[in-house]
């Protein structure tokens, strides 16, 4: 008896503990640092970690919109999707998998692209919230770890100095070239709206074509027999309109000689 109340309070403790662990489980995340130049695109990978594969999260991004320029977001595998919404001072973003995406050993979920714009060294913030997991069972959001993004803007200068002396003496000789250019535009636009209004008018559907000789040949048949229907309408019709006439008179006639020979 002894032996079995201790088996049974064992049992309970387990129950607990499994209870509390499973109650207690949290999905980590960490968003990876970055060296980069300026002007120059940068991905950062958002790796997610958790004992239960990972269903779905919502994720909110802070960061100084001076220094970063938001590009683009990219799933790992092909059962994945995001959603992102980039506001004023913030970006939203929804990650989905199907299926859940096993993360027990730190996997990359997702990837984000930036342009850097000016040097220095700067945060990609965030917080998540959401989480849920294959079971379609809500798990919290344990570590969030931020983005250091370092920025050196030496060699782009460089890189963008020369470009714009590139640039200034591509404009200078190429100036005439784009006058042109516009002259033949205007040219080609006046040609295209004449063009135009010539279709308006049917300039542009020629009896050369086909189906447009057919349907004009078959309308000038129409034409022709609905002329033939109203004449031979129109003759017939005065044909018996002048018989009743004659008749009317010789009726007429035959009466007066009756009278005549009765009155005789």
């Amino acid at each position: 008896m002894k032996k079995l109340f201790i088996l049974i309070t064992t049992a309970v403790f387990i129950l607990i503990s499994i209870t509390n662990v499973s109650a207690s489980e949290s999905v980590s995340f960490e968003l990876t640092d970055c060296n980069c130049n300026k002007n120059r695109l940068f991905t950062v990978e958002m790796v997610a970690t958790c004992s239960s594969p990972l269903s779905a999260a919502s994720f909110e991004f802070t960061y100084d919109k001076s220094m970063f320029e938001y590009r683009s977001s990219k799933v790992t595998d092909v059962d994945s999707q995001i959603a992102v919404n980039e506001i004023d001072d913030k970006i939203k973003a929804v990650y989905l998998n199907t299926y859940g995406k096993n993360i027990k050993n730190g996997e990359v979920i997702f990837t984000i692209t930036f342009k850097a714009v000016k040097s220095g060294v700067g945060y990609i913030d965030f917080n998540v919230s959401d989480c849920v997991n294959s079971d379609v069972k809500s798990i919290s959001a344990g570590k969030c770890t931020s983005a250091k993004i370092t920025v050196s803007g030496n060699s782009s200068d460089e890189d963008e100095n020369s470009n714009n002396k590139t640039s200034k003496s591509k404009n200078n000789s190429s100036d005439s070239e784009n006058k042109a250019a516009k002259k033949s535009s205007r040219d080609k636009d006046e040609a295209i709206e004449a063009a135009a209004t010539a279709d308006e008018f049917g300039a542009l559907n020629p009896i050369d074509d086909k189906s447009t000789r057919f349907l004009f040949i078959g309308i000038c048949i129409g034409v022709s027999i609905l002329a033939l229907f109203l004449l031979a309408f129109y003759i017939g019709r005065h044909t018996i309109k002048k018989n009743k006439n004659d008749d009317d008179s010789d009726e007429i006639n035959d009466k007066n000689t009756e009278n005549n020979e009765s009155s005789e």
